[in-house]
């Protein structure tokens, strides 16, 4: 009688690994709140786990997701501060109970990341040095706590520091992931508390003309943008915002647009009002308003 081979027998699944892949699943599909729920309870159920200092950072950012996520343009709500104290909770508690875990430095920069959206800029920048200074051999998040801290440096108008900062980033990582990115902020980093370059003005499309000179004493912001990039179109509604409630106070919007994209003076005419953009817009001569802020838009 032959002898059948045995038919080989599938591996018997890894309930734990099943479960942070099925968490982090939820985290890319962009669902934080669920996210954080599902590697809470991973931490409930495996708590000897070598991937529960992990988790543990991982619930914390689902919460920081979430909270997010709640801000209503960029302001904070009480939805939002509830979810960003949750956030913090854990990961100060992380820091403090895990030091030499090696997910500590990434809490470390959440934490710094939360203060930031609460809007306490000053504990933000304390919180980004402190992961340089507590856990300088993280080799990912000293470098971002840096690029970071040099951010919070010149929301607080210590430009000098946040300088030093970036220098420090191109001198210390030349082959980082962000070099480029953080080479160009320096560029315009060093343009500060020096006179705004002129705008170079092929046609006033909307409103107008509007000289920077004639502006000094009052804050201007200075938007690029295009009508067919993704990126400007979830930030339109802010700056849309942020006019209405501060052009009372003196805040000054100046749009500017160039032709990329077979974009025309008369079609972004039309398109402004359709878009609820009432602040004046202007059409770049030959992209030299954004070479002389060193910018450049994106191309996706």
């Amino acid at each position: 009688v032959p002898q059948v081979a045995p038919t080989p027998q599938a591996p018997s699944p890894d309930p734990e690994k099943a479960a942070f892949d099925a968490a982090f699943a939820l985290k890319k599909r962009l669902k934080p709140a669920e996210a954080a729920v599902a590697f809470q309870e991973i931490v409930r159920k495996y708590p000897r786990s070598p991937r529960l200092g992990e988790a543990l950072v991982e619930a914390g950012v689902g919460w920081f997701g979430v909270g997010r996520e709640k801000l209503v343009f960029n302001r904070a709500t009480e939805e939002s501060d509830q979810a960003f104290a949750k956030a913090m909770k854990i990961f100060m508690d992380f820091v403090h109970d895990r030091p030499t875990d090696p997910s500590a430095g990434r809490a470390q920069y959440m934490i710094g990341s939360t203060h930031f959206f609460l809007g306490d800029l000053a504990a933000a920048e304390a919180d980004y040095g402190a992961v340089m200074t507590r856990f300088p051999g993280d080799t990912k998040y000293v470098p971002l706590g840096l690029e970071r801290r040099s951010a919070m440096r010149r929301h607080l108008l210590e430009t000098d520091l946040a300088i030093v900062d970036l220098q420090r980033y191109v001198k210390e990582y030349p082959k980082g992931d962000g070099v480029e990115k953080v080479q160009k902020v320096l560029q315009y980093t060093l343009m500060c508390e020096k006179p705004a370059p002129p705008l170079k003005v092929e046609a006033w499309i909307q409103g107008g003309p509007v000289k920077l000179e004639e502006q000094r004493g009052k804050v201007v912001a200075v938007l690029f943008f295009a009508t067919w990039c993704p990126h400007c179109e979830e930030e339109r509604p802010f700056m849309i915002e942020l006019e209405r409630r501060y052009a009372p106070a003196g805040l000054v919007v100046i749009g500017i647009v160039d032709h990329t994209q077979n974009q025309t003076v008369d079609f972004v005419k039309a398109w402004l009002p359709k878009n609820g953009v009432t602040f004046p817009v202007l059409m770049d001569a030959d992209k030299a308003t954004a070479a002389a802020y060193h910018y450049r838009i994106c191309v996706s």
